[in-house]
């Protein structure tokens, strides 16, 4: 690299020997030359209406595709639609036929099904959720209480004597007997209800009623609950002998806790109301509200328009008004708006008839009901007492 240096006097006598430079253009020209822009020549897009053309084109092929397979699966539902019918009309004869052989009439038996998930019983073309005397016929009642989450619903079982024939050879068999051969094969979980019986420890019968022998292990009282449970279970169960004795291995009174030694137990179910309980799996049972007792059958027949718990519901509609009045044997119960059951759910309907019944039937008393827009309805005769069922709550039998 040369080594010249540059001082600021032979810069200066450098930058003189430059020639000068002029412009004579006019100062507006110069000016117009530079506000003034060329426009952009854009270069057209030559494909942009190629690629309309090629999209257009794709969207008629999926429509046309779209409409051809729909009319393919149309057809085909068709055809598997008109099968389906046929099947199904083969199967409802089929169904109507054994129901008809059964005696019961298909379209009612259908119509209770769909109308409430508990169970129903039919005599003469009615419906019922307990059971009467005139259902009973060739078969043989068994109850037993069922419970669950610490809640006792009473429920019924109609056996055929011909079963009952063969396996007690002829003899008629009492609520311990029938207890003792069908208990274990009960499966309650299948029927909605807790896993409790057989009861643990030993039951006899004695000329005044059953003893119930106890274990030292039991654990019949954990806790209340569980001593009430024990309690109304086998009150339900053994509900037409005289007296329940519960004693320790030795003969001696078994004591629970919280309650001491047990005095007898008289199974009767007395001054309480009959409820509507739902289970967890949404069967719906009546069952009498146990540990709440009223003073009169015309205080438990008004507490069952309003929910005494989260557990209880009522049975009467809020909107339903109604008067009770009761004599030394009859309850009178009458709605001031002209109730049409044919309005309601036949199944509620009939839930809260039986309610009323056996309510009252805890009094030792019977039910008159008024107010009714139909004198008679679904058997029921509202210018006379409504009968009293024999059992509530009937489950269909063989056992699952």
């Amino acid at each position: 690299m040369p080594n010249n240096k540059w001082t600021d006097e032979s810069i200066e006598d450098l930058l003189k020997d430059f020639p000068a430079i002029k412009d004579n253009r006019p100062k507006e020209k110069v000016y117009n030359q530079l506000v003034q822009k060329e426009p952009v020549q854009k270069r057209p897009n030559r494909w942009l209406p190629l690629l309309v053309a090629a999209l257009a084109f794709i969207a008629v092929g999926l429509l046309v595709s779209s409409i051809i397979n729909q009319n393919g699966n149309d057809s085909a539902q068709n055809s598997e639609s008109s099968a389906d019918n046929s099947n199904d009309g083969a199967e409802m004869k089929t169904q109507e036929g054994l129901e008809e052989q059964e005696g019961l009439p298909a379209a009612e038996e259908s119509g209770a099904e769909n109308a409430d998930s508990y169970s129903t019983a039919q005599v003469d073309g009615t419906f019922r959720t307990a059971v009467y005397e005139e259902m009973i016929g060739d078969q043989t009642l068994m109850t037993i209480g069922m419970t669950e989450n610490a809640f006792v619903i009473p429920v019924s079982f109609l056996i055929p004597n011909e079963e009952i024939t063969k396996t007690f050879e002829g003899s008629i068999p009492t609520s311990l007997e029938l207890y003792q051969e069908y208990a274990d094969d009960l499966d309650e979980v299948a029927l909605g209800f807790d896993n409790y019986h057989p009861y643990v420890g030993t039951l006899e019968e004695m000329a005044t009623g059953i003893r119930h022998v106890l274990p030292q292990d039991h654990q019949y009282d954990l806790a209340s609950a569980s001593i009430g449970v024990y309690m109304n279970t086998i009150k339900e169960t053994f509900n037409d002998v005289a007296e329940i004795d519960v004693t320790n291995e030795d003969g001696s009174p078994a004591e629970f806790s919280q309650v001491g030694p047990l005095e007898k137990i008289v199974p009767e179910v007395e001054n309480l109301a009959y409820y509507a309980y739902q289970t967890t799996q949404g069967e719906i049972y009546l069952a009498p509200g146990y540990d709440m007792p009223f003073d009169s059958a015309e205080k438990a027949i008004m507490a069952l328009a309003v929910n005494p718990n989260d557990i209880y519901q009522p049975t009467i509609p809020q909107d339903w008004e109604f008067q009770v009045s009761e004599t030394d044997k009859l309850v009178q119960i009458e709605f001031t708006n002209n109730v049409d059951l044919e309005s309601v759910d036949k199944i509620e309907a009939v839930r809260m008839l039986e309610s009323f019944v056996l309510t009252a039937d805890a009094f030792g008393k019977e039910v008159v009901v008024k107010g009714m827009r139909q004198e008679n309805w679904n058997g029921f005769n509202f210018s006379e007492p409504i009968p009293i069922p024999v059992a509530p709550n009937l489950l269909p039998w063989p056992l699952p």
